[in-house]
């Protein structure tokens, strides 16, 4: 077009400084700003990967802080289960759950960095939820596992609805111990019973008194102590006894309805003998024998939870 000819109303307008190509650039950028929902729900669902969705922000520094948070919280966890500490167990769960209140609040609130488009968003936050629920399981097969006591065949030790926390492992199982286990029928069921006897020792239950290598556990009862059978039985006239062998004591209940007794018994190596505390009223090896080794998920030591919160971070012993 010359100095002089008039502009052509048809003509494509010239691009100017910062017009389209900005606008694409700033369209560009807000296609790669990441997802704060999507960040949020990452932190909320990658439990105990405390902090994860920082990642997807591309807050890489304040992931690395939660997550140390989060990991100072499971060790005191797996402490207070595996040494037994119930208390600080208990102290790291409530670490734990506000740890992850608060990152989740902490990444619905954080601006995010430019960084992952949305594709690959979704792609690292579900890596970082698989990864995450990965490293739960291994916690749980190896190092720590919860439970809820399904039976009254505990008490006075656990009461229905008691939720405990198990050291799994099964090498130092041992005499007085409370352990876990699958029951020898139907391996899908899990029992809770405690051991009284061990592979190789003869047992005999007499009118509710235990027997071991001709040994009587020495079983004397407690007087002045709150009867527990109307709110966790419906049974009347229940009373509590200590028994004691050896190195080990715990507190048994009765209510006048002895099982039958049984005779001596050689308990197979391999396996040990077990009983609930409320000896009167449990299914144990009295009926269905001993239990295999290879069987125990492990001991329990802490309550963590309790319909009675005076339970609450209580040891099992």
């Amino acid at each position: 077009m010359t100095a002089n000819e008039p502009p052509n109303p048809y003509a494509a307008p010239e691009a100017t400084p910062g017009g389209a190509g900005a606008a694409g650039a700033g369209a560009a950028a807000k296609v790669r700003r990441p997802s704060k929902l999507l960040a949020a729900a990452t932190t909320f669902l990658a439990y105990p990967l405390a902090g994860a969705g920082f990642i997807i922000l591309g807050k890489p520094r304040h992931f690395a802080a939660w997550a140390t948070v989060g990991a100072l919280t499971l060790a005191a966890m797996i402490i207070g289960v595996r040494a037994p500490l119930p208390q600080l167990c208990v102290a790291g769960i409530v670490g734990m759950l506000l740890t992850i209140l608060l990152a989740i609040i902490h990444t619905a609130v954080t601006k995010p960095a430019n960084g992952l488009t949305a594709g690959r968003a979704w792609l690292v936050a579900l890596a970082l939820v698989v990864a995450a629920k990965g490293a739960a399981q291994i916690v749980k097969h190896t190092v720590m596992e919860a439970y809820k006591m399904p039976s009254g065949s505990m008490i006075p030790n656990l009461i229905v609805g008691d939720h405990v926390l198990v050291k799994k492992g099964r090498s130092d199982i041992g005499r007085g111990d409370v352990i876990v286990f699958e029951f020898p029928g139907d391996r899908r069921t899990v029992y809770v019973k405690r051991v009284v006897a061990l592979g190789g020792e003869t047992v005999e239950v007499k009118r509710g008194d235990v027997w071991v290598n001709g040994k009587e556990m020495h079983n004397g009862q407690i007087l002045n102590e709150p009867n527990p059978c109307p709110g966790e039985t419906g049974v009347e006239g229940c009373w509590f006894a200590r028994e004691t062998f050896e190195v080990y004591t715990h507190t048994l209940m009765y209510t006048g309805n002895p099982a039958p007794d049984t005779p001596p018994t050689v308990v197979p190596e391999g396996s040990v003998y077990v009983l609930g505390d409320n000896r009167d009223n449990s299914a144990d090896s009295r009926q269905w024998g001993p239990v295999p080794i290879d069987h125990i998920k492990g001991k329990a030591t802490v309550i963590y939870w309790s319909k009675q919160l005076s339970r609450v971070g209580s040891g099992i012993n």
